[in-house]
């Protein structure tokens, strides 16, 4: 069942188009406290930083899931988490385990510090 779930993956990954990660999308957010280096998401144009881990490289679809909603993904193929903004909330969802699935973190955006 494993093995079909991952060739499945890699047709749908294989025919999407890329696109630039949304403006709106980069930027410092948190799941907690913007104070707190473990709670925070940080994204710039090329990559995504999940609290303390190393940067990553990304990679944005911007219609991943068919219905025009696009999401950021990792670019290291086998991983199957993703981030979608949603725009009603002014929120990032990470769905860490993929779509549907459980394990979804809310990240708030972090105002900037003047």
């Amino acid at each position: 069942m494993k093995v079909g779930c991952a060739v499945a993956l890699g047709i749908v990954l294989v025919g999407a188009t890329s696109a630039p990660v949304p403006r709106v999308m980069i930027g410092t957010w948190a799941r907690g406290s913007c104070a707190r280096p473990a709670d925070r998401l940080v994204i710039s144009p090329q990559s995504a930083k999940v609290g303390t881990a190393a940067a990553a490289p990304i990679v944005y679809y911007p219609d991943d899931d068919g219905r025009g909603h696009g999401a950021i993904h990792w670019r290291e193929e086998g991983n199957v988490d993703n981030f979608v903004y949603v725009r009603s909330r002014d929120v990032i969802v990470h769905n860490t385990q993929g779509y549907h699935m459980p394990g979804r973190v809310v990240y708030k955006r972090c105002t900037p510090s003047r």
